[in-house]
């Protein structure tokens, strides 16, 4: 008799639990699963920021501000539910392929780039739980500061920088509450590029091919070796032609037509601005007669970097260039990688961007790239 009673009431919880379950709306399901994992990992909460700053968080955090699109690149591809707004207008390009409620934010600004500042009245009104900044050094910090001060808001910096990407997913899940998923992302973060460097060594010397990276519509911009910009080109072992001094901040420094031809690379890599097709010089390089006695050109290695939801080869330098790591070794040594780039950018979307690509969209997205 008593394991009768056991066994109905192991039934009708069940009945309860699946009940439950069917009535949720999928944000609803998302947030069960965020909760369920959350419990399945327990993490010591940070005292201090990725920039070494005291912080007092509160008991939950369920809304967060970014003062920056770097910050809001990592929490929405952490868990897009989490933004309160965005701090910048979204190109259309942009609204490709993420979430209806990231669309659907409104934008409040924010403080970064050259001049621009966020709507601090109406920030506070949003009441987000804490800021995210991005920086680690005397200047970001300073501005964190400030900013803490302005706001009433606890600021949390972390580091933005390419080489602590998958750290910073693993901070943002003992300070979000889920180190679990923190931990995935910093998992395919870790594997991608040190796979990329394993590659990298293992190509000779004599093999290595030559690399030009094209920007602006005529592609007499670049960025050397040693740049943020083109970082992506020494990690996957292309050697970079640009001959040229880095331009700090945004890069691009000018370059002649006679210089180009006169370094004759193998590979070009042409660079879509903010997913603006009109910004990249591929029809250009294509179709003007000067490119035409190019290597590159001639043996139709000549790729236009694969721009939607962000650019996966840089501008912004951030979470989006990972998938471009798998990107540019693929089609500089498409020999020497043991992956299809069309299932890796499924997997990618799907991971970090919240988003299931059909195969079609997969064809449009990889046009002019592969």
């Amino acid at each position: 008799m008593k394991k009768r009673i056991i066994g109905m009431i192991l039934i009708l919880a069940m009945v309860v639990a699946m009940a439950a379950g069917c009535g949720q709306s999928s944000g609803e399901a998302k947030e069960t699963k965020s909760a369920e994992t959350t419990s399945a990992v327990e993490v010591e909460r940070p005292s201090v920021d990725m920039a070494g700053r005291a912080i007092v968080l509160p008991e939950a955090i369920t809304s967060v501000y970014c003062s920056g699109p770097i910050g809001t690149n990592y929490i929405y591809t952490f868990d897009d539910t989490l933004l309160a707004v965005t701090n910048y207008e979204l190109s259309d390009a942009e609204k490709m392929y993420t979430t209806q409620y990231y669309q659907n934010l409104p934008n409040l600004g924010g403080w970064y780039g050259k001049g621009n500042e966020g709507n601090v009245e109406e920030i506070i009104k949003t009441a987000p739980d804490i800021v995210i900044c991005t920086g680690t050094d005397e200047a970001s910090i300073a501005q964190a500061d400030a900013l803490q001060a302005k706001l009433g808001i606890q600021v949390v910096n972390i580091d933005s920088s390419f080489e602590a990407m998958a750290d910073s997913y693993r901070f943002l899940g003992a300070l979000l509450g889920n180190a679990e998923r923190g931990e995935e992302l910093a998992a395919y973060t870790e594997e991608t590029i040190n796979h990329a460097k394993e590659i990298a060594a293992s190509i000779p010397e004599e093999k290595k091919v030559s690399v030009y990276y094209a920007e602006e519509q005529l592609g007499l911009n670049t960025d050397p070796s040693g740049s943020e910009h083109s970082r992506l080109i020494d990690l996957c072992g292309g050697i970079n032609v640009a001959d040229c001094e880095i331009t700090k901040g945004y890069g691009r420094t000018e370059v002649s037509m006679e210089q180009i031809i006169s370094w004759d690379p193998q590979y070009i890599i042409s660079c879509v601005d903010n997913g603006n097709a009109d910004s990249a010089s591929y029809n250009t390089i294509m179709n003007d007669s000067q490119w035409s006695v190019i290597q590159a050109v001639k043996d139709g290695h000549v790729y236009q970097t694969p721009s939607v939801p962000q650019n996966w080869f840089d501008r912004p330098p951030s979470v989006n260039t990972i998938i471009g790591v798998k990107w540019c070794q693929s089609i500089l040594y498409p020999e020497m990688v043991d992956y299809d780039i069309k299932e890796e950018a499924k997997t990618f979307y799907s991971l970090f961007y919240h988003y299931d690509l059909t195969d079609k969209e997969t064809e449009s997205l990889l046009e002019n790239s592969l």
